[in-house]
């Protein structure tokens, strides 16, 4: 089957929306096979609550789905509002996050291709429990709650595999919660930048590296910590001669100083 590219979306939205009927079966195909490339690839099956479905279960979901564009900064939701169905990030990224009492804002998570959000509130009921935004400008594939309800009330099979999905979504979500409270800011700075280099698929490059597309104030709030923490993890790593900056790019001198940093 050929891996059809995300710049060609616009096309796609089009032909549904004229002829929904001719052609439902390639726009589901597109989502299904939609490749983000960010530097490496990867797909819809890398979602944890997805993980367990085939291409036919994706077919089910894509006719119900609809695609979302969104600018930078835009808000998907408000904290409070009605729940009206969760979302796949395609292309972009979205953050997560709460506000205090006190006005303070605290990050929970970031969500790049191919995650999802507002899958909580889809099992355990209630309106939108945080806010998100648009860190940059973003593609979304939004499904809709009750529609999504009724497709796994009439399909056990479906539905124990998105209860499995969503079991692994639980587990990731533990990890993180003991990973915050069991290491340090320059730990968790390490850890964070192996999944990004990851992410980026510059890992087997001479020198790896990412760019840093949030502020140093957001992802403080992100490791659970303050920007002046996270300035100090940063010059450490560079006086030790593990990473060096240019502008926002990060570039990782010693990859193996930095994952023994990071267990």
């Amino acid at each position: 089957m050929p891996l059809l590219h995300l710049e060609k979306l616009e096309l796609f939205l089009y032909i549904k929306s004229i002829l929904p009927k001719l052609f439902l079966t390639l726009f589901q195909i597109f989502v299904i096979c939609v490749m983000v490339e960010q530097s490496s690839k990867i797909t819809l099956k890398e979602v944890p609550l997805f993980s367990e479905l085939s291409v036919d279960d994706f077919r089910q979901i894509t006719a119900l789905s609809n695609l979302i564009k969104v600018k930078k900064n835009d808000f998907i939701f408000h904290e409070g509002d009605e729940f009206k169905g969760l979302f796949i990030v395609l292309k972009g990224s979205v953050k997560i996050y709460k506000i205090s009492r006190e006005g303070k804002e605290y990050i929970l998570h970031f969500i790049n291709p191919p995650n999802v959000f507002g899958d909580v509130p889809l099992f355990t009921g209630g309106d939108c429990p945080a806010d998100v935004q648009a860190l940059e400008d973003s593609i979304l594939l939004f499904v809709p709650k009750n529609e999504f309800l009724n497709l796994l009330a009439n399909n056990s099979k479906l539905s124990l595999k998105i209860m499995t999905g969503f079991a692994y979504r639980l587990k990731s979500l533990s990890v993180k919660a003991a990973e915050l409270s069991l290491s340090e800011v320059i730990n968790r700075l390490a850890g964070y930048l192996i999944t990004e280099i990851e992410k980026s698929g510059t890992a087997n490059m001479p020198e790896p590296h990412i760019k840093l597309s949030i502020s140093i104030a957001t992802l403080a709030s992100y490791l659970g910590t303050i920007s002046e923490s996270i300035s100090r993890a940063m010059k450490k790593l560079r006086d030790n001669k593990i990473i060096r900056i240019h502008g926002k790019t990060i570039f990782i001198e010693d990859f193996n100083k930095l994952k023994n940093l990071a267990r």
